[in-house]
């Protein structure tokens, strides 16, 4: 069937309203298929970000922890080496500085 027959057929209305549908069937098919990939692509790009903050994150925490056994480690040698209340001091000053 030809574009005239159908217009000669049916009248412009429903050959307009047919064509619309047509248009809007393929623009729904891109919608459910271009964009639905590129949301998932978006979806697995931040989910790889958001894993690698918080592995760089937990690497931090765990340095933390290993400096600050390193700090508690040295004020232990210091103040079994001088003996007069070192200890308690620096410990003191570095609570209140927290």
């Amino acid at each position: 069937m030809n574009w005239t027959d159908l217009l000669e057929r049916y009248g412009i209305p429903l050959v307009v309203a047919g064509l619309f549908w047509v248009y809007i069937q393929k623009q729904q098919k891109y919608i459910n298929e271009e964009l639905s990939k590129e949301l998932r692509e978006s979806f697995a790009r931040e989910e790889s970000i958001i894993i690698t903050l918080i592995d760089q994150q937990k690497r931090i925490q765990i340095e933390q922890k290993g400096l600050e056994k390193s700090f508690k480690a040295l004020v232990e040698i210091i103040s079994s080496l001088s003996g007069n209340g070192l200890k308690d001091r620096i410990l003191r000053t570095r609570d209140r500085d927290e």
